[in-house]
């Protein structure tokens, strides 16, 4: 990274980063050391995450007002406030110190070339006290497998639950590990992967375990509630949800799983809401901002959409899924022939999102290349019924509705969990009037038959 002009930069021991220290920024939100994260508080999580990604420079009041507090009245008090409790918990003896730079704002230096301290976990995080209630082997192994899952890929996902499966088997009563495994199954599902309803009862058996042994643990209630909202059980799920909401109203996970809920349920404003509080816990996560923009386009804030998905894109550049989700939002709100180019270029990318293929699809027949559009279907996996599914919108536009339906339909006798947002997506708008989908959707929400 190029150095900025005046004194940004000039203090620092020579080939000294955050990076060298072992600090990172990742693309849920969170900030980590040497791939743990710190336990922070929601705004200092996010101050710091913000410092980190802009590092050597200086960050602005005004940035730290329209991206960390997004919306929300932030005073130079708040501000300041927050600075001094972050360098509390990352004290210059880390290598890692807060400058302030007059009139304005704050940067990252590093003093040392390196740390003498290991951070704090300050304001101590419930869920990673359980993380560390084992041996350090299999704390590895747990924080590996967390890494793979906020990856979001499918070989990624599949190696973290071999991994948390064997960490099970090894340390039974290792009750982090079993909440990871809900964790990694909740993720498979929301990434539209198939998850048959078998592993989501076995995860669900290892949620009660933990309910019977920690009553209290963080994560707990909120895991339980998505992983039945993935089955597809919405009434037992809101009851939780609501539990959630109570026991962690700064938990930006409870209020995400809780927005899956309301976009599942057909309830996309309410959606959005939730959503928004919890970018506003966690501003820099991509995949709770790429389901707040689903939710504003469900809604039919098409405008508001476009904004979040191009928001995103800045936030978070070399991101694939930011990438390929606004080339979905603009192929939905602005089509344009010239759409087709980036996404033949991504095509050619073997680092994808898991829902590449079918926003692809869909962006290259919005914009008139339907051969290519046909050439991506066909390459889908046929065993995969949750894939399959994902295509309906560009089987749609491509005149094929009866091949949507029927895809459709084989994802409801498979109960892929994420079709609920399949059918509810404004992609698939044109296919609601069919008796087919009514039937379908029967299956799902049968309290609304």
């Amino acid at each position: 990274m190029p150095s900025p002009a005046g004194d940004d930069h000039n203090d620092e021991p020579s080939g000294s980063s955050p990076a060298g220290l072992g600090y990172s920024a990742d693309d849920d939100g969170e900030v980590c050391v040497h791939g743990r994260p710190l336990a922070l508080p929601p705004k200092e999580r996010a101050v710091l995450h913000l410092l980190l990604r802009r590092w050597p420079r200086t960050v602005s009041k005004e940035q730290f007002a329209s991206e960390v507090w997004a919306g929300q009245a932030m005073s130079d008090e708040s501000l300041a406030r927050c600075i001094a409790q972050l360098r509390q918990a990352v004290p210059p003896a880390t290598g890692l110190a807060l400058r302030a730079q007059y009139r304005r704002g704050y940067r990252l230096l590093v003093t040392t070339d390196g740390p003498t301290a290991v951070a704090p976990p300050a304001a101590a995080h419930g869920r990673l006290l359980h993380v560390a209630m084992a041996r350090p082997h299999q704390v590895e192994t747990l924080t590996h497998a967390r890494q793979l899952v906020q990856q979001r890929e499918a070989d990624a996902l599949a190696r973290a639950e071999q991994l948390l499966r064997a960490l099970i088997a090894e340390a039974p009563d290792y009750l982090a590990a079993r909440l990871a495994f809900a964790e990694c199954l909740a993720a498979t599902v929301s990434c539209g992967l198939a998850v048959r309803r078998k592993r989501i009862d076995e995860a669900l058996a290892h949620l009660a375990w933990v309910e019977t042994q920690a009553p209290q643990m963080p994560g707990l209630l909120t895991e339980t509630a998505h992983l039945l909202d993935c089955a597809w059980c919405f009434d037992e799920a809101a009851v939780l949800h609501a539990r959630a909401l109570a026991d962690s109203p700064l938990d930006a996970a409870t209020h995400y799983y809780r927005g899956w809920h309301l976009l599942a349920t057909d309830r996309p404003r309410e959606a959005v809401q939730a959503l928004e509080q919890a970018l506003q816990l966690n501003p820099f996560s991509v995949y709770m901002a790429i389901l707040l923009a689903r939710a504003l386009a469900t809604a039919g804030d098409h405008e508001a959409a476009l904004a979040r998905a191009l928001r995103t894109r800045a936030n978070a550049p070399e991101n694939r899924a930011a990438a390929l989700h606004l080339l979905g939002v603009q192929a939905l709100v602005t089509p344009s022939p010239a759409l087709a180019a980036p996404a033949l270029q991504m095509l050619r990318d073997p680092a994808l999102w898991i829902f590449a293929a079918s926003t692809l699809g869909y962006v290259l027949a919005r914009s008139g290349e339907t051969d290519a559009a046909a050439r991506v279907i066909a390459n889908t996996d046929l065993s995969n019924p949750s894939e399959l599914a994902t295509h309906a919108a560009a089987l749609a536009l491509l005149g094929r509705r009866t091949e949507a339906l029927d895809r459709l339909e084989r994802a409801v006798g498979e109960g892929c969990g994420h079709l609920p947002l399949v059918l509810l997506a404004t992609e698939n708008a044109t296919l609601r009037d069919d008796p087919r989908w009514t039937a379908i959707a029967a299956h799902v929400w049968p309290r609304r038959a």
